[in-house]
């Protein structure tokens, strides 16, 4: 292509090269003396001196002087080098028309040679990525088909299928020759790419900025206000650019303060993420035809490599098992949201579906305990993760807040405009005639003062407090305004295993025989004799049948179940595993499996122990074990009892044989092929476990149902394990079951009968169908308190279905990627730091750092505290709108003017804005998490009870006060009376006039300080409340200080157009101040009062409820 390029341009080359030269000549001689034009040198007959030709001053010039003749001929000579030189540039002209004209053709044809180059090239490129794309798909098809029956295809089947796919997979040559070749990699590679889920669309970082700043319908309106003052400022008034100025900084700084605040929490997202990448994994390679175990990064996996996994290793694809050893067990919890860990084998699988099958391994899952050896058959997005990953990619709901702001903006707009409109027009019609510039700026200041230009930064600044607080209690904020939905939250779906469980197995409760029947004791308290005969003998037979290995470090491995057996019963010295097992070596051992349910351990007593003989040990299912006992009286009630309380019992039992010889070898794994005794064994007690709750969740949901808000359980687990776990949480309690009646507990089964189609709840009231699914699933809304053995796509539904039937605003907590489709549903996502998986926190809004749900109750106490700070905010900067505007149309009154733009822009902009900006730093009142949580369509940030509060209360008692003051001042009702205009004004009534202004501007900053102080509680008595926040305190004095400095200093004074008051003058305008404090005091008295007569007669109307009942014989 280059070779090609430059030949085109090198017969150019001379043409470019004249046409240069021609170029700079012709500058020169346009630059230089002595330019001719064709008008005064156009042939050797051009007249001179006097109209002589040449020849004539030739003939002519025997008669004269030398020096006559000699001059007459230079000028002559002159003319006619111009004469020539001209011509030669007239041709040059030409010249270089026409070497510019080749010069063009030749870089014409040289972009159509290149880009006809082009096209060819890309037509093959275009072509060899099409085959490449072809042959990938076609690779990818197969891959599907493959996937698809991976878990029913034998050794050999699958490695047909392999090699057909990637020619070079071999899983049948054992060490020496297993694996995949280097060009089966490369297509492997070329196929499915990087083992990494492709990351959801992230917009730059400074396209998000430019949307912080410039973006949303208020930001929109703020614009338009510092668009309209900038016009002012330069056709009206060329001075006044500070308003402008001040807000677009206002604007540029909320907006930047908040994009860097949620890139911080992206930042350490990220960082939590590099923390908990997966470690470099063995693979089995065929290098130079020959095999060899190779380490390589997770990320470099492709679908046929076969890997070597061992115990305690997180698996980074979908994988197929090929061998593994007995006791395999994987912990399926963060995709099923089961505690119980699951076995795996290497058999072919006879179930149809891919997830129930045994001998699959999913990506994201942890090798408890084993060792296995797989190959790869999913990677990146292809894996069942991956896949989850790949439907969450929707975009977020709008949040509460949002949502909230564009209402209050849309209410905004529609008072700015109108008045702004009704301004334009008083100032047309008034009396007192003004120009159009006087006009204009009157009415945009109109419109500019209903625009609460505090709102934007208060909202920011109250995001990030709230944002810091969260941080210092190890909570991460990712999307800043979810701590303040958080404070709105009706329904708390929450997951179980990880969230409100601890996700460990723990031995809770042992059953040992006794003289008097049977013992339950408590392994938690520290009460239990631990050196009572039958206790030892039940700890001593649970640390020998058990699979749990120490490591190297002293930490106990194995599956969840044997670690909390060999963890609950290390319980005093000479009672750890090692030591028990030194004591009773083990000789043999029949494994645990499905079918049998039970495990047996024959161990043989050494020298130390005093005793002879084979001790026989057997833990399983209670029934398993009990029918091999010859006499236990009452166990079948105890094992019931406790399976009731959702727990996981096992039976123990042991019998000594002493007609073995030492070095006897048993054989047999069942009573018909066993050489020793499988029956007569004595039981030796039970061992009940669970997956506990976490400390603190009790009190959380209690803190959560008193703040109004209903916590659900959403749980992949068995429904009688989740029903036990919520009746001892607080999830379910008494009064619900005589509420909820059969919707209590709802199983997934009962959720697929009546799943709607395409998740949509929106066409119930079409048809019978419809109505029943509907009426299922307000019943769910309204009584249902766990879900049980549901999947993902459940959960998903079920957080629509609360925000559709009941209205709520839902946050769902979860740790697993069976918990990201809701979690990316919810309005609120709460992800789990230690615990959660990369997707599941990636489709969060918040993540606990320590998984503490402690955390969330002080986020829902945070985002209350915020949405009550905004609204405080408002209700203050409302107050001062019907003052400010009220002068423009009192002045069609013929009443002389009470306030100047200048002194309406003060107030908004040098004053209020930074005041509503403090209440971000407003501390709570009493009983915040008493109140009911706001609805998100009934109850409006801004509703019509702020607008009275504010407009047609606060505001009225200011303007009240306002004109009351202005009238007192000396000579303001005489200039009512006169009804003179302005510009007919004496110089005492111009300052008359002045000081009336000022007197007004005064009284209403005052007022503006009591709205305040009165705003900072909603019913507490100021009083008891204090002044907490000393932002807002200083930010009144400021104020304050402003306003003195407003009226009293000269150079102010003629710019706002004040006067200096007198200390009586002063003092009225106190009264506004002083007059809002008593009123609102009042107010709150009185609230106070009514909502203690409320909440007596609703504990009253409960009491008698309680009595009929007690009557009824329904209450003991």
């Amino acid at each position: 292509m280059k070779c090609q390029s430059v030949l085109v341009w090198l017969p150019l080359l001379p043409i470019l090269v004249t046409s240069t030269i021609i170029r700079g000549i012709s500058s020169l001689r346009n630059s230089g003396h002595g330019h001719v034009t064709h008008n005064e040198t156009s042939n050797l007959s051009v007249p001179v001196d006097g109209g002589m030709s040449l020849l004539e001053i030739h003939t002519r010039g025997r008669g004269r002087s030398k020096e006559d003749y000699s001059s007459q001929l230079r000028m002559r000579f002159t003319t006619l080098s111009g004469i020539v030189r001209e011509e030669a540039w007239m041709h040059a002209r030409e010249l270089e028309f026409l070497c510019f004209g080749l010069a063009l053709a030749g870089i014409s044809l040289h972009w159509t040679t290149k880009r006809k180059f082009e096209e060819v090239e890309t037509s093959r490129c275009k072509g060899q990525k099409e085959n490449m794309k072809a042959g990938h798909s076609h690779l990818q098809e197969s891959h599907a088909i493959l996937r698809q029956n991976v878990h029913t295809l034998s050794t050999m089947q699958l490695e047909s299928c392999l090699d057909a796919l990637l020619r070079g997979a071999n899983l049948s040559g054992g060490g020496e020759k297993c694996g995949l070749d280097e060009e089966a990699l490369e297509r492997g590679r070329a196929a499915f790419g990087e083992n990494k889920m492709t990351p959801p669309e992230r917009e730059s970082r400074w396209i998000l900025l430019l949307k912080q700043v410039f973006g949303g319908l208020f930001n929109v309106m703020l614009w338009i206000c510092v668009a309209c003052e900038l016009i002012l400022a330069i056709f009206m008034d060329g001075d006044d650019f500070v308003t402008p100025l001040v807000l677009s900084l206002v604007i540029i700084s909320s907006g930047t303060l908040q994009w860097w605040t949620e890139q911080q929490a992206e930042g350490m997202m990220t960082a939590l993420q590099k923390m908990q990448a997966v470690e470099p994994i063995t693979v089995l390679r065929i290098q130079k035809g020959v095999g060899a175990e190779v380490s390589v990064p997770a990320e470099e996996l492709v679908p046929g490599d076969v890997m070597v996994l061992e115990a305690g290793q997180k698996i980074p694809a979908d994988v197929r098992i090929l061998e593994c050893s007995s006791e395999t067990i994987v912990d399926n919890s963060a995709l099923t949201g089961e505690s119980v860990a699951e076995v795996r084998n290497d058999e072919v699988a006879t179930a149809k579906d891919l997830v129930e099958a045994r001998n699959i391994a999913f990506c994201g899952t942890v090798l408890l305990q084993g060792r296995m050896i797989c190959v790869v058959f999913g990677t990146g997005d292809n894996t069942y993760l991956g896949q989850i990953a790949t439907k969450i990619r929707t975009s977020r709901t709008r949040s509460s807040l949002e949502m909230q702001i564009e209402h209050f903006v849309h209410i905004i707009a529609f008072v700015a405009i109108a008045v702004g409109l009704l301004s334009l027009v008083a100032n047309i019609i008034s009396p007192r005639k003004r120009c159009v510039a006087e006009i204009l700026e009157n009415a945009a200041t109109a419109f500019f003062a209903q625009v609460p230009e505090g709102l934007l930064p208060t909202v920011t600044v109250c995001l990030m407090i709230s944002s810091r607080k969260m941080a210092q209690r190890k909570v991460l904020v990712r999307k800043i305004d979810a701590v303040e939905t958080l404070g709105c939250i009706g329904v708390l779906c929450s997951d179980k295993t990880g969230t409100l469980t601890s996700g460990q197995m723990t031995a809770t409760d042992v059953v040992v025989p006794s003289v008097d029947g049977l013992q339950c004791l408590k392994l938690v308290d520290d009460t239990v004799d631990l050196h009572e005969k039958a206790v030892q003998s039940l700890l001593q037979c649970g640390l020998l049948n058990s699979t749990a290995k120490v490591d190297k470090h002293g930490t106990l491995t194995g599956s969840p179940t044997e670690v909390a057996i060999a963890a609950g019963f290390q319980r005093s010295p000479g009672q750890t595993s090692a030591e028990v097992r030194a004591f009773y070596p083990q000789v043999y051992e029949v494994p645990f499996n499905s079918g049998t349910k039970w495990m047996v351990t024959v161990h043989t007593a050494t020298p130390a122990t005093g005793k002879t003989g084979h001790r026989i040990v057997v833990k399983g299912a209670p029934e398993r074990v009990l029918s091999m006992c010859h006499d236990a009286p009452g166990v079948v009630a105890a094992f019931t009892n406790l399976m009731q309380e959702g727990k996981r019992v096992l039976c123990f039992a042991e019998q000594w044989i002493t007609d073995k010889p030492q070095d006897f070898k048993f054989q047999g794994s069942n009573a018909k092929d066993a050489n020793f005794p499988m029956d007569g064994f004595t039981f030796c007690g039970l061992v009940a476990l669970e997956d506990p709750p976490k400390a603190g969740v009790v009190d959380a949901l209690q803190r959560i149902r008193m703040a109004g808000a209903k916590t659900v359980m959403v749980t992949g687990d068995h429904p009688s394990t989740a029903e036990a776990i919520a009746r001892r949480i607080g999830v379910i309690l008494p009064e619900h079951d005589e509420e909820a009646h059969k919707c209590l507990v709802v199983t997934g089964a009962m959720i697929e009968e009546h799943m709607p189609p395409e998740d949509d709840f929106t066409p119930f009231s079409t048809s019978d169908d419809a109505c029943e699914l509907g009426l299922f699933w307000q019943h769910c809304v309204t009584e249902t308190r766990v879900f049980a053995r549901v999947s993902p796509m459940h959960k998903r539904t079920i957080v629509r279905a609360y925000r559709h039937f009941g209205g709520y605003i839902t946050a769902m907590t979860g740790d697993g990627v069976n918990d990201a489709p809701a979690l990316k549903e919810a309005e609120v996502g709460i992800a789990m730091g230690i615990r959660g998986t990369e997707v599941a926190k990636e489709a969060a809004d918040i993540v606990l750092l320590d998984d503490d749900l402690q955390s969330v109750v002080a986020g829902m106490e945070q985002g209350r505290l915020c949405s009550e700070n905004l609204r405080k905010s408002i209700m203050y900067t409302l107050c001062s709108k019907l003052p400010q505007v009220l002068p423009t149309f009192a002045e069609l009154l013929g009443i002389p003017s009470a306030m100047t733009a200048v002194q309406v822009l003060l107030i908004d902009i040098g004053t209020d804005i930074w005041t509503a900006i403090a209440f971000a730093w407003q501390p709570a009142e009493m009983k915040l998490m008493e109140r009911a949580p706001r609805h998100p369509q009934k109850d409006r940030m801004v509703n019509g009870s702020i607008l009275m509060y504010s407009y047609g209360y606060i505001g009225v008692v200011q303007s009240v006060s306002c004109w009351t003051v202005f009238f007192c001042m000396p000579l303001m009702y005489k200039l009512f009376l006169q009804d003179k205009h302005p510009s007919e004004y004496t110089l005492q009534e111009v300052e008359a006039d002045y000081t009336g202004m000022t007197a007004y501007y005064w009284t209403l900053v005052l007022g503006q300080v009591g709205a305040a102080l009165a705003a900072t509680t909603t019913h507490q008595s100021l009083f008891q409340y204090g002044f907490p926040n000393s932002w807002l305190n200083l930010c009144l004095l400021l104020e304050i200080a402003l306003a003195v400095l407003v009226v009293s200093w000269g150079p102010l004074q003629s710019l706002c157009k004040t006067r200096s008051l007198t200390a009586e003058q002063f003092f009225m305008g106190v009264g506004s101040f002083l007059l809002l404090g008593v009123i609102e005091e009042m107010r709150k008295y009185c609230s106070r009062r009514a909502a203690r007569r409320v909440e007596v007669e609703m504990q009253a109307a409960v009491q008698a409820q309680d009595k009929k009942k007690w009557r009824r014989g329904e209450c003991v």
